[in-house]
């Protein structure tokens, strides 16, 4: 799968590669996500400089996104492949984050979402 991934701190520019990595597969209370959007929040930034010492060798950055679940662990129901999802925490305690095509993670951290595009505030839109 491609990725962008960082093997030492430092500002993006200096620091991150992009290229192929396996594709991650789920635990067994896991599901696997093919992302679709990946978003960089504050804590990313400070991880990648700095904050947080790289200490697997790479780190996949950024913790939020969305996709669909493609694959699910053996303890996770068969239905959740092909819903879509909003995945938080995914860089979180762990070195692959959503900067990637996938991301496999506990089934807890990708939240259903609505069917329609565009809905906000509990409501559709348009």
């Amino acid at each position: 799968m491609k990725a962008a991934w960082y093997s030492k701190n430092g500002k993006a520019r200096d620091v991150l590669e992009v290229g192929e990595l396996p594709t991650p597969e789920p635990g067994r209370d896991d599901v696997r996500v093919r992302l679709a959007v990946s978003g960089v929040n504050p804590s990313d930034v400070k991880s990648r400089g700095g904050s947080r010492p790289v200490k697997s060798g790479f780190v996949v950055p950024h913790s939020d996104g969305s996709g669909i679940i493609d694959k699910v662990g053996s303890n996770v129901s068969p239905s959740r492949i092909g819903k879509r999802v909003w995945v938080w925490n995914g860089q979180w305690l762990r070195a692959m984050g959503t900067a990637a095509e996938y991301i496999a993670l506990p089934s807890n951290q990708a939240v259903l979402l609505p069917d329609h595009p565009c809905y906000r505030y509990g409501r559709l839109c348009g």
